[in-house]
């Protein structure tokens, strides 16, 4: 089970990269009206720090970031767990 704090450190960085990703969608759309360099060169000023690259995927109950599988939205220890139980639709046991 992942930490309480990375789990809410990491919805935070979604929330604060959504709003400056329309930030700066903003500034360019207003830079393609009317161009000029004062504005073109704001936005290199821009933090960018905060953006998509540092938000991890994670396990929607356990919060693990490793081998996590999208489609499910689940890592797969409990994909295993889920799975054998017969819950998750077009997922079938199998054993040789």
């Amino acid at each position: 089970m992942a930490k309480r704090g990375l789990i809410l450190k990491n919805i935070f960085i979604y929330k604060k990269s959504l709003l400056n990703f329309n930030f700066i969608k903003a500034k360019k759309r207003e830079l393609i009206s009317n161009f000029s360099l004062q504005k073109y060169f704001k936005l290199f000023d821009i933090n960018k720090k905060k953006l998509f690259v540092r938000f991890k995927k994670r396990c929607f109950i356990s919060g693990r970031q490793r081998s996590y599988y999208n489609r499910f939205f689940l890592n797969r220890n409990l994909i295993r767990k889920i799975g054998n139980f017969g819950n998750i639709i077009g997922m079938e046991k199998s054993s040789w």
